[in-house]
Formats: structure tokens, C-alpha cells, sequence
């Protein structure tokens, strides 16, 4: 993570390009300026084609060549083209990827040489695998947005933006910048929008768009007056991101709660069904399934995918499901009898499930059940937000992302929250990666954020021998006793921060020898702790501060971070001379 002086930029920008690199799916969009100043959401999304219909978003799936630097395809051409290989038997010397990026959720140790496992269990290093999926969007989305502008646009005139989820650490946002400037975009060019603020930005221009056009929905808009409140849930395939804001005097909208959220998003639909099918039929009989018949897995897949977002929570019928024949012929084969012998057998099972050559019918409550574990904890977890003092007064419920679109969560949102607005807005599943676009043009239009933890330094203190053991003391030459690893605060979770809010201050001095010094920077979810060891606590990153001015001469300097942005940013001064000085930030080992 470079300094806040890096990253500023001269040229005007002519585009603005969005990433929106997800758990499950994937896709980009661009706008250019002259468009964004009529109609901010005038923006173009690529539409990918599956075969058998058209989406907005491409699997992020990635098949790479044997030699591990080389990418075969992305997305529905990789799914197709692995399970081509798979049916001549070459795809074992292949890497297959499929829905990595939740590596990133919570994992306090990341460090940048983090490996992925393939389908097969081969390994390469995460960062590759990222850059090439952020490369392959790049190209992509800079041949499309060529075929609207002739000549093209030099690379100091495109605003690249990424999105990422709020509950993110600092170490995981750097991880992604890292990946992008390996995928060929520049660290200046580059800023990081959170996914669900960027929603929230492009539900606020959609609103307005449908007033222009005499077709306002009104529940929508009142959601966007002065002082109204309200919660936005983007629901992806990994995580559920949460943010709530309030709309200001000026249109622009303040955090007042922090981000939050969990690993409930669609994926654990998926995976619950996995496990139930690997329930019915066995662990063996399941993996000989998926490694003798890539296609067919595939097939199968997809199809839930599609019954995924179609089963509502008032459904009676039973679910049909596509099964492939191959895995009913395996089963017979590892067992020597059909699956529906042993379905007959099971109380559990038996009236509930029926296997009928190519297809399988369901009980409705019994599918339905496969959405539990996420509808519980999201509804669960809205509650106690909702209850805060801090979210008094937020009366509406936006449901972004991909998930947000299945109406076995959406209703689940409905039917707890009865006394409030719970909205599903247009192009929902969209509205992250259009409203990174919006971002792009116009970051200020979040002015405010709440802090996510309590940020500090690990420094040297004082000895106090009310609240610090005897053995933890330093006696210094002078006589004097101090406390190591202790944790000086900066900020506060849950203080209000403005854009790009600064710091205290804090003044140090290189030790003999060097010419600069280093602080590092932890977080945690306590408000007061007193060491940086404590539980709860975690190590942020690093600062290095050159201390040497342009004349050699090496005195001490003063630091200070930006709190309030997407990302933190540090700034250092020479005491000498109060000009500005090389300061780096690192989140990574």
C-alpha cells in the first residue's frame, strides 16, 4: 500500500472502469465522463454467453495451461473446455480454479505468498491466479470500450476501480491492488470501492433516473430524502457485506454504523447441496462422479444454479432436478443395486427423494431447507444491528448482489422485518459493479465512515504498575521504566471518520545509524486494549519513514494516516523542514 502521495494523479479522466471480481461470478463496466454527466447510469456491462442463455456476470472460473503461467480460458469457456479435456483424459496436467477468492475472508495471516488448491489438488500461487482473472477482465473490457471510442484512451485517462467487500481487513485490500498492478494497471490509476457503498451509490442515481422518466416508485425514493436511514445488504456468493447510511444535506451519504457481515452468501446453498447429495449416494460414489465425469458435474451445477433462484418459500410442488444418468449408473456400479433401493430404506429419505433416470424430484420443504443456515444467520445478524442505538430510525432494507435476487432470501428479509421497506432494486445483481462505476466519477459522494476497529501503533510506554505486570518492564539508561508492545491508540471502532480524516500525529526519531524508522500499525475489536498481543488484536501492516532530507542531513519526522477512505493512507513529515517525505505502508508479509 503506497503513500497518499503516490497515488495522485493529473490528466483528466476520460473512463471509468469497474472490476467486480467475485466469489461465484464476475464481470466489468465502463462509462465515459461526457456520459456520466447526463445520465450516471448510462454505464456498459459485458454480457456473457453460457451456451444456453445470456448473463451479466461470467463464472470466476479459470482454467490455466499445464505450464502454470499460461491462461487456457475464463469463465463458461473454461468450465466447457475442462470438461472437453476431462472427456480425452488431458486434463489432469491442467489447473482448474473455482470460487477461490473467499481465501481472502478474515484470514489474518495473508501474506502474499499464499497458494491456491486446484480441483485436483495442485497448487500455484494465489497472486498469479488473481492477476490472471483481472487481466483477462482488463483486455476484455479495453477491446469493447475501444469499439465506442475511436483511437482509444491512453492509460493516464482511464480511472480503474475494483471492488471489494467492506469487511475486508487492510491486508486483503492490499492483496487485491497487488494482483491488479501484476494484471497491468498502474497502483496511480487504480482506486478500491466497497461493494456495498457502491451499490448504495447506484440505487441512489437509479431512483433518481426513474423520477426523471415520470416513472418514480415511491417506497424507492423516500429512501434517498434528507435524513432518511437505511441498510444496505449485498448478498454474493461468498460473503454478505452490510453497510447503513443516512442521506445528507447535499446528497451525499454518511456511514453510522460500521461494516459488517459474514461468509453466508449463496455459496453456502451450494454447498449444502453438495453435501446432501453426497449424503444419498457416498463420499466414493460422489467423487468418482466428479472426476470421471467433468462433464456431467458441471452440467449439474448449472442447472441448480438455475433452480437456485427460482424456488420460492411458499412452493408446494415438488422440485425437479436434472441429474445426470452417470451418476446413477456409478452408484449402481460401486453398490450393485439403485440408488432408490437405499432411498426406500432411509425413514428419512424414503417419500422425500426419487431418482428417475435422468432426473430427481425433491420435496419441496426438503430443498427448501438447503437455505437455512444462510436465511437464519443474515436475518439474525440484521436483527441485532437493527436494534442498535446507533441504527435507530432506518426503516428500509436494500438487497443487492447476486444472492439478494433469490427470493428464498429476499423473502426471509421481508417476512422478519414486516414493519419496514425491504426492496430489491432494479438490476440488483448489478448494482455492485455499476455502482463502482459511479464511484469512479464521484468518490466523495461518501463522506463519511464509521471505523471498523481500533487502530494504534506498537510502541514503547510508560510503566504503569496498575495495569502492567513487572515482568513486561524495560528500565531505560536513564532510570526510567517502559512497557513494550504497547498498543497507543489512534482511532476508535465505531468513531465517525470524514474523508480521508487524519490521524494524531506522531513524532519519532531514527535510532543510531539509520537513516529513518518504523511503526507498526495494529487493529482490534476492543475499544481500550492495552497491548497489541491481546485477543482480538491483529497486526495491520508496517510504515517505513525515510528521515534523510535533501541534504543528507537525517533528523526525525512526523506521521500521520488517513483514516475514512476506502483504504488507509499515510503521509510522513520532516521535522527539519515540514516538507512531505517517503513514507510506505505495507499490509503484507
Amino acid at each position: 500500500m503506497a503513500s497518499a502521495k503516490s497515488k495522485r494523479t493529473q490528466k483528466k479522466k476520460l473512463m471509468v472502469a469497474a472490476i467486480d471480481f467475485g466469489t461465484t461470478f464476475s464481470g466489468w463496466a465502463f462509462s465515459f465522463d461526457h456520459d456520466y454527466k447526463s445520465d450516471p447510469t448510462k454505464i456498459s456491462c459485458k454480457q456473457w454467453n453460457s451456451g444456453k442463455n445470456i448473463s451479466m456476470k461470467a463464472p470466476t472460473t479459470v482454467l490455466i495451461q499445464p505450464d502454470g503461467h499460461t491462461l487456457e480460458a475464463f469463465g463458461y469457456e473454461a468450465e466447457d473446455r475442462y470438461a472437453e479435456l476431462a472427456d480425452e483424459e488431458e486434463h489432469r496436467t491442467y489447473f482448474y480454479f473455482q470460487r477461490f477468492k473467499m481465501m481472502l475472508f478474515d484470514n489474518k495471516n495473508l501474506t502474499r505468498n499464499e497458494e491456491l488448491e486446484d480441483d485436483k489438488g495442485k497448487r500455484l500461487p494465489a497472486k498469479r491466479v488473481f492477476a490472471m482473472v483481472i487481466r483477462y477482465l482488463k483486455d476484455d473490457l479495453l477491446k469493447e470500450s475501444e469499439k465506442k471510442l475511436a483511437g482509444g484512451l491512453e492509460e493516464e485517462e482511464i480511472q480503474w476501480v475494483l471492488t471489494v467487500p467492506a469487511i475486508w481487513t487492510p491486508p486483503a485490500k492490499q492483496f487485491m491492488r497487488e494482483c491488479v498492478i501484476e494484471a497491468g494497471i498502474q497502483s496511480q490509476n487504480l482506486l478500491v470501492a466497497l461493494e456495498p457503498e457502491a451499490a448504495s451509490l447506484y440505487c441512489k442515481y437509479l431512483t433518481i433516473q426513474k423520477q426523471k422518466d415520470g416513472n418514480a416508485e415511491s417506497q424507492v425514493l423516500s429512501s434517498f430524502e434528507h435524513g432518511a436511514r437505511y441498510m444496505v445488504v449485498d448478498a454474493g456468493g461468498g460473503t454478505i457485506d452490510i453497510i447503513v447510511h443516512e442521506v445528507c444535506t447535499d446528497g451525499t451519504l454518511r456511514e453510522i454504523y460500521q461494516a459488517n457481515g459474514g461468509n453466508w452468501g449463496g455459496t453456502t446453498v451450494d454447498n449444502a447441496f453438495q453435501d446432501f447429495l453426497t449424503r444419498i449416494v457416498g463420499r466414493n460414489v460422489m467423487k468418482r462422479f466428479q472426476d470421471e465425469h467433468k462433464d456431467d458435474f458441471l452440467d449439474l451445477q448449472r442447472e441448480f444454479e438455475v433452480k437456485k433462484r427460482s424456488i420460492k418459500p411458499d412452493l408446494k410442488s415438488k422440485v425437479k432436478l436434472k441429474i445426470p444418468v452417470s451418476l446413477s449408473d456409478i452408484y449402481k456400479d460401486v453398490n450393485s443395486k439403485s440408488v432408490m433401493k437405499i432411498i426406500e430404506k432411509d425413514e428419512y429419505l424414503n417419500g422425500k427423494v426419487k431418482f428417475m433416470a435422468d432426473k430427481v424430484l425433491f420435496d419441496s420443504n426438503l430443498f427448501k431447507n438447503l437455505f437455512s443456515f444462510a436465511t437464519d444467520h443474515v436475518t439474525e445478524h440484521l436483527k441485532n444491528i437493527l436494534h442498535k442505538e446507533a441504527t435507530a430510525n432506518t426503516n428500509t432494507i436494500l438487497m443487492v448482489g447476486g444472492f439478494s435476487e433469490s427470493p428464498m432470501l429476499f423473502e426471509a428479509v421481508k417476512e422478519t422485518f414486516k414493519g419496514k421497506n425491504v426492496l430489491l432494486p432494479e438490476d440488483a445483481g448489478l448494482s455492485v459493479l455499476k455502482g463502482a462505476v459511479i464511484f469512479g466519477h464521484s468518490r466523495k459522494d461518501i463522506n463519511v465512515r464509521i471505523s471498523q476497529y481500533t487502530y494504534g501503533f506498537k510502541m514503547y510506554g510508560p510503566y504503569n504498575p496498575m495495569i502492567h505486570a513487572k515482568e513486561k518492564i524495560l528500565v531505560k539508561a536513564n532510570g526510567e521504566k517502559e512497557v513494550r508492545g504497547c498498543f497507543i491508540k489512534l482511532t476508535d471502532i465505531g468513531q465517525i471518520l470524514s474523508f480521508n480524516e487524519i490521524s494524531r500525529k506522531h513524532e519519532a526519531f531514527p535510532r543510531d545509524k539509520y537513516t529513518g524508522f518504523s511503526f507498526k500499525l495494529y487493529a482490534s475489536i476492543k475499544k481500550d486494549p492495552t497491548f497489541v498481543y491481546e485477543e482480538g488484536c491483529f497486526k495491520v501492516g508496517e510504515i517505513v519513514v525515510d528521515c534523510k532530507d535533501e541534504n543528507g542531513k537525517i533528523g526525525g519526522a512526523t506521521v500521520q494516516i488517513m483514516f475514512g477512505g476506502t483504504e488507509l493512507e499515510v503521509q510522513a513529515f520532516l521535522l527539519s523542514t515540514g516538507r512531505e517525505t517517503k513514507a510506505t505502508f505495507c499490509c503484507l508479509d
